[in-house]
């Protein structure tokens, strides 16, 4: 009996060292290839970048957990995490470009949109004529040496 404990108990051990050294599933040291910031043209290839955007960054933190997983099996767990943060936070700074010139290009894009509905409601409803009011106050040239000392009293 106690042989056949000894025989399991091996196996095991050989089992487990056998998994920890295999290499993982899932290849992490691929790169994110991210189109390069092209100027954007049109609303319809903004939205397209802000998609792949949103794809890349999904992309990014699921390698970023699972190399996050790795590092807990390896004795320098501390020193792999910070260089998995230190990837990932270097990926989604090539993102981060992308994205902001796409939200650039929508932001621009709305606001020149308003500024031509303004524009257009303007030149349909003109403003009317303001005539300059006569029963104003006399202009400077127009108040007297008394006038001026009553005023200040």
């Amino acid at each position: 009996m106690n042989w056949f404990k000894l025989v399991l108990a091996s196996s095991l051990v050989a089992l487990c060292s056998a998994c920890a050294s295999t290499k993982p599933l899932v290849d992490t040291n691929v790169t994110i290839h991210f189109p390069s910031s092209d100027p954007i043209t049109s609303v319809t290839q903004a939205d397209s970048v802000s998609d792949d955007v949103t794809l890349a960054r999904s992309q990014i933190d699921w390698r970023f957990k699972q190399k996050e997983q790795i590092c807990y099996d390896r004795f320098f767990v501390n020193s792999c995490l910070i260089d998995a943060k230190k990837e990932r936070h270097d990926d989604l700074a090539v993102v981060k470009k992308s994205e902001v010139a796409a939200n650039y290009f929508k932001r621009k894009n709305n606001v020149e949109e308003m500024d031509r509905a303004l524009v257009e409601k303007n030149l349909a409803h003109p403003l009317p004529d303001q005539t300059p009011n006569t029963t104003t106050s006399p202009s400077a040239d127009q108040v007297t040496p008394a006038d001026s000392t009553n005023a200040i009293k």
